[in-house]
């Protein structure tokens, strides 16, 4: 080739004679993001920008509806060429036919060549998942714990580790957008969501929801913290309820998780379908953009949840007609609307609203340079496509790891004459419908959205993992629970009963249990077992906190949380009551005694009369050994209280502990809650073991926020004497 001939093809000449680069400046990895942004939405039309707002379910480019079939070409060019659709998601229990790691990156290349090939700019796809215990819509992939377990284990260490392989496992199969974590607090354990956070304390919370955001981005997996904001706390304890939050209760409790995670890097945010304070929140600029950005200083996406902008006319009633809900939604803040179905209505209502000056431009611009950093700062110009050799790696056993989250979270509640562990038994037997149920040790999410498909998940049973894992000379065996006379026998044959009771699987309002109790036949297989006189093993596979009759809870010797452990469950629980494990577990909620309690946490203001007692506290979890605590030193600094620690393992057997830190608010603390934790840390002791060990407070979780109404300024110190607690042992700091 000429001299000329390469010239050519390296530079292009203008009308008005100056050289420019033939490569626009947004494919162009060595340039800043900002400059690649700039560049692209300036050579994109209003049509192409609005196609960025726009997130659709997989099935519209299966079959034009909710049929699960394989990628039609018309649907793809229709879709993603023509309406220039920014991203796609797959909603629970939806994805490739047939559901396999191979399909996964066959299915999201596809999406993308058609995305990056025939779309005119060739603007990358954004594909989006709910991932929220392992790649769990995908067949035969490894689910770990719900949050509400994680949480229970106390150690953002090996939370950030559990994100880390799932975002490993979401970006070889091209899913780059995760709807994780949920920063949302459980606060009312009637809430069918509440197994999806990390528990009522906004310092435990938010730390595992930073922790998971690292995980998560150090795949290069985007973040999405939800649902923004006070989505925890419904009224009446039902999801999508209104809730209703003072300002101080906004800043103080609610706010924190989602800070935390914004300072760990989270990329994505999704707005809370409900109500706070009367105002829908996808229509609410005071929390989407003035406390979210303003306050809070985000600067990444904001989308929708699952077709909220409609529901902004037929639930909340807030807007008369679906032009108003999309002014309303967008002029709050919402970049991107999850739109499953109805992609054509809303694209072109919002052209519409922009053309008629209702949607300023400056704000599609926005907008859509949002989702276009998003997809820069994710490589996806760079990298569009996926190793199909990679993604059949992602079902390799990650057992290990989904065993050792399973075992850190499991929490004793009782050991009536150190019943456990299980030393002195020869015959074993187990019963009750979570013994081998799949689904119940999965609970949601998992398959499909109910959790009804979680059996086809990789699992070992409760029975399954003590049959394996049964020390040499002790006889597993099973009865149904169904068959009393089968039962009857069984145990009058064993020296020991394990049952295992819980909750089948449930997902977001099918879930909503007003008074936590369990199905009946359930307490009825409890009383058969207490007649026939044998010592009992209680094992809970539970989303929540629950309620048994007086006659009842006490039954058990001995009683084992295990939450919703996922794969690793019987394995786990095994090692848990044949003693190779000293469990460890925390609760990360209070129990009440009774449902007619809640909301009911360990920080509420305090009780005058009657006075409410939990039945296990927040933090409460036993142990096969003891520990004992001796302050030894606590100081201020300019920026946090710390205070040292002496923690010795006075028993017999190895094990950890979760070493808590409280403080009292002072007097004339005016609403101050009644404690709050404000540092923690987990500790493993050998028998006869000590350690020294220092636990930092930040002076902020001893701020409150002025009493103002809607008041953004930064908590401010109450000056003061705060009763700094350990167990029980306390130290009293002045702060001034």
């Amino acid at each position: 080739m000429t001299r000329i001939g390469r010239l050519a093809l390296a530079w292009a000449v203008c009308f008005s004679g100056s050289l420019v680069l033939a490569q626009p400046i947004y494919k162009d990895p060595a340039q800043p993001v900002e400059k690649r942004v700039a560049d692209l939405l300036a050579r994109m039309t209003l049509e192409e920008k609005l196609g960025q707002m726009t997130q659709i379910v997989v099935s519209k480019l299966m079959s034009d509806g909710w049929g699960l079939e394989p990628l039609k070409a018309e649907l793809l060019e229709r879709y993603l060429v023509q309406r220039g659709i920014g991203s796609v998601l797959s909603g629970g229990g939806m994805g490739p036919v047939p559901n396999t790691p191979r399909a996964w990156a066959e299915m999201t290349n596809a999406i993308q060549r058609v995305a990056v090939e025939k779309g005119r700019l060739g603007i990358p796809s954004l594909y989006g998942v709910d991932a929220v215990h392992g790649h769990n819509n995908l067949v035969g992939a490894t689910i770990y714990p719900h949050n509400l377990g994680l949480a229970a284990t106390w150690n953002p260490a090996l939370v950030e580790q559990v994100a880390r392989r799932v975002g490993q496992e979401l970006r070889a199969t091209g899913t780059l957008w995760n709807f994780a974590p949920v920063a949302d607090l459980g606060r009312d354990p009637r809430w069918g969501r509440f197994y999806e956070t990390f528990g009522e304390d906004s310092l435990l919370a938010g730390s595992l929801v930073a922790a998971t955001v690292r995980g998560l981005q150090a795949s290069q997996v985007a973040a999405t913290l939800k649902h923004f904001v006070g989505y925890g706390q419904p009224v009446g304890g039902t999801d999508r309820s209104p809730a209703f939050l003072a300002p101080r209760t906004l800043q103080e409790v609610w706010l924190p998780p989602f800070r935390m995670g914004l300072e760990a890097g989270a990329l994505t945010v999704m707005a809370n379908s409900g109500s706070v304070n009367g105002v829908p929140v996808h229509a609410s600029r005071y929390l989407l953009t003035d406390v979210l950005r303003g306050q809070m200083g985000f600067k990444g996406v904001v989308i929708s949840d699952w077709n909220d902008i409609d529901k902004l006319v037929n639930d909340h009633k807030v807007a008369a007609t679906f032009a108003d809900a999309v002014a309303l939604s967008i002029n709050a803040g919402v970049d991107v609307y999850m739109v499953p179905m109805e992609a054509d209505r809303y694209l072109q209502t919002l052209k519409e609203l922009v053309e008629a000056g209702r949607v300023p431009r400056a704000r599609i611009d926005e907008a859509a340079g949002r989702v276009l950093w998003l997809k820069f700062q994710l490589g996806l110009f760079e990298r569009p496509y996926v190793e199909v050799a990679e993604a059949e790696k992602v079902l390799e056993a990650q057992r290990l790891l989904a065993k050792q989250a399973a075992l850190e979270s499991i929490t004793l509640l009782e050991n009536a004459a150190f019943t456990l562990p299980l030393t002195n038994v020869r015959t074993l037997l187990v019963t009750g419908p979570a013994a081998t149920d799949k689904t119940m040790q999965m609970g949601g999410w998992s398959i499909d959205w109910q959790g009804k498909e979680g059996a086809k998940a990789p699992g070992i049973t409760l029975l399954e993992g003590l049959q394996k894992g049964a020390p040499k000379g002790v006889k597993v065996t099973y009865a149904d629970p169904r068959d009393a006379r089968a039962l009857a026998a069984a145990a009058r044959a064993a020296d020991m009963v394990v049952v295992a009771l819980g909750e089948k699987p449930y997902a977001e309002s099918e879930g909503n249990n007003l008074n936590g109790e369990l199905p009946a036949e359930q307490y009825r297989l409890l009383r058969d077992l207490k007649a026939l006189g044998k010592p009992i093993v209680l094992v809970l596979f539970a989303g929540r906190p629950l309620v048994f009759p007086p006659d009842l809870w006490l039954t058990p010797k001995a009683i084992l949380m295990a939450y919703l452990p996922g794969s690793e469950a019987g394995s786990a629980l095994a090692d848990v009551l044949f003693g190779r494990y000293n469990p460890s577990g925390r609760l990360p909620f209070t129990w009440p005694k009774l449902f007619s309690q809640v909301p009911f946490t360990y920080d509420r203001y305090p009780d005058i009369y009657p006075k409410a007692e939990p039945l296990y506290p927040f933090g409460y979890g036993l142990s096969y050994t003891d520990f004992a605590y001796r302050l030894q030193a606590a100081r201020v600094t300019p920026n946090a209280v710390e205070v040292d620690v002496e923690v010795r393992n006075t028993g017999k057997r190895a094990g950890s502990d979760v070493v808590q830190l409280y403080t009292r608010f002072p007097p004339l603390g005016f609403l101050a809650p009644r404690e709050r934790l404000v540092g923690f840390a987990k500790v493993s002791l050998e028998p006869g073991q000590a350690r020294s060990i220092k636990l930092t407070a930040p002076l902020d979780r001893f701020a409150l926020v002025p009493g103002d109404v809607f008041s953004l300024e930064a908590p401010r110190l109450l000056p003061g004497r705060y009763v700094l607690r350990v167990g029980e042992q306390t130290v009293a700091v002045d702060l001034r």
